[in-house]
């Protein structure tokens, strides 16, 4: 009968384990408090259970998974936690490719325009000003001054 409970608790600490992993997922970096709110913020979101008060989801209850005070996690909330950071994770996933195709972009462009400055600079003056323009802020070269 030991053995029933001993792996019971270690049962409930691996969940309660799983549970403040996926509350760092779905808080994502940074200070503690700002990924313990970016998490309720996103569960309160996903998962409003407006007709069920006894559902919602509470900073408290957040909490309590990051610091491993929680004796249990109902399946409901693991299932939801557990959806909560699969949607942080797609996000976080299409924002890394978005930046690297950002990123891809600046330097073709980047590329083409020193390659127009090489070529002839008064000539393709437009050109240039136009990818210049593309960088906004950024770049502050000028060809053909004077």
């Amino acid at each position: 009968m030991e053995k029933v409970s001993a792996n019971t608790d270690s049962q409930k600490m691996s969940d309660v384990t799983l549970a403040r992993s996926y509350v760092a997922d779905i808080g994502g970096r940074g200070k503690v408090k700002a990924i313990l709110n970016a998490a309720y913020d996103r569960l309160v979101e996903m998962f409003p259970h407006k007709g069920n008060p006894e559902w919602q989801w509470t900073e408290r209850r957040i909490r309590s998974f990051w610091y491993g005070e929680a004796a249990y996690v109902e399946f409901r909330e693991m299932k939801e936690l557990h959806a909560a950071a699969a949607r942080a994770k797609e996000e976080h996933e299409l924002l890394q490719k978005a930046r690297k195709e950002h990123a891809s972009f600046i330097e073709k462009t980047a590329s083409l325009r020193a390659l127009l400055e090489h070529a002839d600079p008064d000539f393709h003056r437009p050109s240039i000003e136009g990818l210049g323009g593309q960088f906004g802020d950024l770049d502050s070269t000028r060809v053909g001054r004077g």
